[in-house]
């Protein structure tokens, strides 16, 4: 684990530092190596022009011309030169003896030898052009080199304030951010915050009406323990089964005292939200069958945790999908003036036999095998378990090879 100093001001300069060297090293080969080919084929031209210079002088001038010509042409051009003549004579020789003894023969038209001479430019004006070439090129390669790292750490030690500062503002209320990701974190976590603080209010508010809802069972228990007791009264089935009605009550409490996200515990919320959100989840799944979706969506805020209205209209669409045929249609409505959430389609429906079997427990017809293999008739359970734990009221009404509605009408308390 690293931090942002150490990452910006050192890691990310010291990664700059070895890019910029291993591209200047890599220039500098390439420039070396392309001036080591210019610089030969310039030799090459020379050499040549001064062999055939030198054979036009001995033959249409004399021996004594030549030899001016090779002087002249070491002090100009600050070559080592040796020149002799046919017998192998030494006729000129500079005062700095060449490096090496390759020998130019120096020849007529009729390919006969006229003499021979020894040229090196290691010293030569064009090779001392070269050397400073390459060392001006490496220290104007290092002067920027050292002017762009000078730069980044300006800029990146400039960033890295700017990082800090973002970082200091996270969760002081509206700030300016420079960096969008951060001010994305600081809205994140100022929505955890919130979030914390409302789940604290609506624990605080559960705790109380838990207490209150526990208490009254447990009122009722006591009571009639004591008064078997003090035999003021006799155990009979009646009170028995008062007893076990209470623990029902308790036991139905018990789940709301385990919840773990605030989208399990019922809230005061508009129910738009989810669905709205749920419908646009499910819209490529609509597309499979090519179904059209009418929606009439209000605004309606009701008591009830968001798990809840997601499973229940989930498995209410996913029924009206399942037993639809393509090209169908669904409807969907969330009425506000009525309270009731209305799925519709206009599939195979059921017949009443089959309805009354359903509210009796978990039913699957032959025919809504046939359109849908997998399933055990569970979806509407659920339905009915959540209808009955918000506290609303379901009607489905259904006619065969006409389709399904089925109406939800929520409380008004």
């Amino acid at each position: 684990m690293i931090s942002f100093n150490t990452f910006f001001k050192q890691k990310m300069t010291r990664f700059f530092i070895i890019v910029f060297s291993a591209l200047l090293i890599i220039f500098n080969i390439g420039f070396f190596v392309f001036s080591i080919v210019q610089y030969n084929r310039q030799i090459e031209r020379q050499e040549d022009s001064f062999i055939e210079m030198m054979g036009h002088l001995i033959v249409l001038e004399s021996i004594d011309a030549s030899i001016t010509y090779v002087e002249h042409y070491d002090h100009t051009h600050g070559v080592s030169v040796i020149y002799y003549d046919a017998d192998n004579h030494i006729l000129y020789q500079s005062e700095q003896i060449p490096n090496h003894t390759n020998r130019l023969q120096i020849k007529d038209s009729s390919d006969n030898i006229l003499g021979e001479v020894v040229l090196d430019y290691q010293k030569s004006v064009i090779g001392k052009e070269l050397t400073v070439g390459l060392v001006s090129f490496n220290l104007f390669s290092l002067i920027v080199f050292l002017i762009g790292i000078s730069i980044l750490y300006k800029y990146i030690n400039s960033q890295y304030k700017f990082i800090v500062e973002d970082m200091n503002n996270i969760g002081k209320g509206s700030s300016s951010f420079k960096f969008s990701d951060i001010d994305n974190i600081h809205d994140r976590y100022i929505k955890a915050l919130e979030s914390e603080k409302e789940i604290k209010k609506i624990q605080e508010h559960y705790v109380k009406v838990l207490a209150h809802d526990v208490k009254t069972p447990l009122t009722v228990i006591k009571a009639y323990l004591e008064g078997i007791h003090s035999k003021r009264i006799e155990f009979d089935s009646r009170i028995n089964q008062d007893m076990l009605n209470e623990v029902k009550i308790i036991e139905k409490l018990i789940p709301q005292l385990m919840v773990t996200s605030i989208k399990q515990v019922s809230i005061k919320q508009d129910i738009a939200l989810p669905i709205k959100a749920t419908l646009d989840k499910l819209k490529d799944v609509f597309k499979t069958k090519d179904i059209e979706v009418y929606q009439s969506i209000d605004s309606f805020i009701i008591y009830v945790s968001t798990i809840d209205i997601v499973r229940l209209l989930e498995n209410l669409v996913f029924n009206a999908f399942y037993y639809s045929d393509y090209g169908g249609k669904i409807n969907i409505v969330l009425d506000k003036k009525n309270s009731q959430l209305v799925v519709e389609d206009f599939g195979i429906g059921m017949s009443k036999e089959t309805l009354n079997k359903i509210y009796s427990g978990p039913y699957r017809e032959t025919k809504a095998k046939q359109y849908h293999q997998k399933g055990s008739g569970v979806g509407l359970q659920i339905v009915f378990a959540i209808v009955e734990k918000i506290g609303a009221k379901i009607r489905i009404d259904s006619e065969e090879n006409k389709g399904t509605r089925v109406t939800i009408t929520f409380s008004s308390d």
